[in-house]
């Protein structure tokens, strides 16, 4: 068992009496538990687990909620160490914290948006949401610590081998045409950096999160609402107003999950020609389901390949026999399913 988080904490009673307390976050096997232990009159331990699971977003919010449950009952913390927010284990987690807070505050605008522009131009190419390509805080990084070879760019969180095989020249093109005052490895960033500054930052990105995970659970109970209502894609979209490729997302997760989203896919394959279902099926078995683009091209070509409009919509019901392909393995018995739906 891992400890990886450990405070004391005391409380005023009558009579000069102090209460004490303890609680601990451990990690065993990829299971997080968090556990209160106070002492009650007869001084003896009383133990009370706040938190039992693999999630580490859920486990921070069980703690987070129920540390400042104790301090309205008037538990102080006495030691100041994270008391309320504790980074991820690991100095890695820790050091990459500093890298986006530091990148935060000394990022180069003008760089930033211009690798904005050059991922979205990239991602257009490719047919791919521009965040599979990099996330806004990994150009932010780039922008404020400006890599000048391939070795600098890979200590970019997110940049390994692939990527910047794929994308290392434009990226250092970029950079190049800026000077910078800082090196590589980034080691000194922990001593560049305000750590009252940081832990206000920190304590904001927790916020955020928890208020980000409570806006996709709420999303994910009206989305299973309405799909046991009979919504169609259009219905959904216009009740939890989502553009169409982050409602696609959703389902993906959701059958991922496990539900059940035969009642939104046979819909959307209703109007489609036998034809068209086959030939997708077939090229699924062929080419693969990881990426659309190419069984768009098999399907069409170059000459009949659906644009705007067209396009969004094709892929729209392409991501939708996906999930009925994987979950049949491709088997003749999802044809069959296909060729009736």
């Amino acid at each position: 068992m891992n400890l990886v988080f450990l405070n004391s904490f005391e409380k005023r009673m009558e009579e000069d009496r102090i209460a004490s307390a303890q609680v601990s976050i451990t990690e065993q096997g990829g299971e997080w538990s968090v556990e209160w232990m106070e002492v009650d009159s007869d001084g003896l331990p009383v133990r009370d687990v706040w938190f039992s699971g693999m999630s580490w977003n859920e486990m921070m919010q069980k703690f987070r909620n129920r540390i400042q449950n104790k301090r309205s009952e008037g538990y102080a913390a006495l030691v100041d160490m994270w008391n309320e927010f504790p980074v991820m284990p690991g100095g890695k987690a820790r050091i990459l914290q500093m890298m986006h807070y530091y990148s935060e505050l000394n990022g180069r605008e003008e760089l930033f948006q211009e690798l904005r522009a050059w991922r979205n131009e990239q991602a257009g190419k490719e047919s791919k949401s521009p965040f599979i390509l990099a996330s806004n805080r990994m150009l932010r990084m780039i922008s404020a610590f400006l890599p000048q070879t391939v070795e600098e760019l890979r200590q970019i969180p997110g940049f390994g081998e692939y990527k910047t095989g794929l994308y290392g020249e434009p990226l250092l093109r970029m950079t190049s045409s800026y000077s910078r005052t800082t090196s590589f490895p980034l080691n000194w960033i922990s001593d560049h950096i305000d750590p009252s500054g940081f832990e206000d930052w920190v304590r904001q990105q927790w916020d955020l999160r928890a208020k980000n995970e409570a806006e996709r659970r709420e999303t994910k109970m009206k989305l299973l609402e309405g799909i046991a209502e009979g919504f169609d894609l259009e219905g959904l979209q216009q009740r939890l107003n989502l553009p169409s490729r982050e409602l696609l997302t959703r389902i993906e997760e959701l059958d991922k999950e496990g539900y059940d989203m035969e009642p939104l896919i046979e819909p959307a394959l209703r109007d489609l020609s036998q034809k068209e279902k086959e030939e997708a099926w077939q090229a699924f078995k062929e080419a693969g389901d990881r990426f659309l683009k190419p069984i768009v091209k098999r399907l069409y070509g170059d000459e009949r390949e659906p644009a705007g409009a067209q396009l969004e919509k094709t892929y729209e019901w392409l991501r939708l026999l996906r999930l009925r392909f994987r979950r049949h393995g491709g088997e003749a018995s999802g044809m069959t399913a296909v060729m009736t739906g």
